[in-house]
């Protein structure tokens, strides 16, 4: 038997009683064992029930005054989820606020002067803004009766995004910038001032692209098809006597940069032939814009020949804001609600005939937003 497989072997078996037998291989299988048997939905339940109770009690025991500490979850409900009561607006417009100033501070400490002489301030702020984003989400959970609805719809994850990247930060520290997030909550502006029309011209228009996609990736396609041709063609002239042109890839890049019309001007071809081919590249660049463009817009014009009306229905429920089904607008006995067409107050009481709050004569139909009024016309 050869001497040198025979050693082989007894390393091999000694490496495997090693592994086998070691005290943390056996402990990390003991840990593997223990923590695969453990029930995470039920530990995440838990989780989330303490976390609940303990921003409940911050929330009615700590912050809110006494007089509001009986809020009901119908209450709370109408002020977060309805934009069509006065004190619903009001917490809408300030939630819109206070997303535009956490805006503004998260610009303003990507300064370095601003964040090497501020940094604890707006930091303190930032942390502020989060936590009173967080309670806002958790109100929305709570008073609500199927949260998953909520927490699981476009807008859901929308909150939940606006307020997650603060937290992770706290483990990974470059994630801080990902707050910016929270602009997107700015999206309810169409539900806020009740723009209706631009909310359904925008899924129009969604409509369209979609229905374009096809034909512009194709064309996508062909144009990338393209751009490595021109780059190999070019660095056959260009190889050599231009040291910019180091390989294929660079010369495909630098015909991506030429025919998207960009122009960075970090590679230019110094030989006839590449300026002839140049020339040709920055023509072809136009009807890369043009093309999608012409597209698009004929997609749209072919729709509107068609002659039909706009359909009410073209945005999907999912973009729409959370309506709890359970908590209607009505009363218990089911009388008429009437709306206020100057400050957008209900009225459920039976008899009612003007506003609690302004003294306008209340109407059955409900009020639209002015912005929507102005452009109507």
């Amino acid at each position: 038997m050869d001497l040198k497989n025979t050693n082989f072997f007894f390393k091999a078996l000694m490496l495997l009683g090693y592994a086998l037998f070691h005290p943390l291989v056996w402990l990390w299988h003991k840990m593997c064992k223990f923590f695969g048997s453990l029930n995470y939905r039920r530990i995440g339940s838990r989780v989330a029930h303490i976390v609940g109770n303990f921003m409940h009690w911050v929330i009615f025991k700590v912050l809110l005054p006494k007089k509001y500490r009986n809020i009901t979850k119908k209450e709370i409900y109408r002020i977060i989820f309805k934009a069509d009561t006065p004190a619903g607006k009001r917490f809408d417009i300030w939630l819109l606020i206070a997303i535009g100033i956490n805006m503004v501070l998260i610009m303003l400490d990507s300064f370095e002067a601003v964040h090497d002489n501020l940094r604890w301030v707006l930091m303190a702020l930032e942390w502020i803004f989060t936590i009173i984003f967080t309670f806002e989400y958790y109100l929305r959970i709570y008073c609500l009766q199927r949260p998953w609805k909520y927490i699981l719809s476009f807008y859901g994850i929308i909150d939940f995004l606006s307020i997650f990247p603060a937290y992770l930060s706290l483990l990974i520290p470059a994630t801080q910038t990902l707050t910016v997030l929270r602009v997107l909550r700015t999206l309810r502006i169409f539900r806020i001032f009740n723009m209706k029309r631009f909310l359904l011209e925008s899924f129009h228009l969604l409509n369209v692209i979609r229905r374009s996609i096809t034909k512009i990736l194709i064309f996508m396609l062909f144009v990338f098809i393209v751009a490595i041709i021109l780059g190999s063609v070019i660095y056959m002239f260009e190889n050599g006597r231009n040291p910019a042109m180091t390989s294929i890839p660079t010369a495909i890049y630098w015909a991506v940069v030429t025919i998207t019309t960009v122009g960075y001007g970090d590679i230019t071809p110094v030989t006839s032939m590449g300026q002839f081919i140049s020339t040709l590249v920055m023509l072809l660049g136009y009807s890369v814009i043009a093309v999608p463009t012409g597209i698009v817009v004929g997609e749209s014009i072919q729709e509107y020949r068609k002659g039909k009306p706009v359909d009410k229905n073209i945005v999907p429920e999912e973009f729409n804001e959370y309506d709890d089904k359970n908590k209607v607008e009505a009363g218990q006995d089911g009388e008429e609600v009437r709306y206020c067409p100057r400050c957008g107050n209900i009225e459920h009481e039976a008899g009612s005939r003007f506003c609690r709050f302004c003294g306008t004569l209340l109407s059955k139909e409900r009020p639209s937003g002015w912005i929507n009024d102005f452009f109507e016309g």
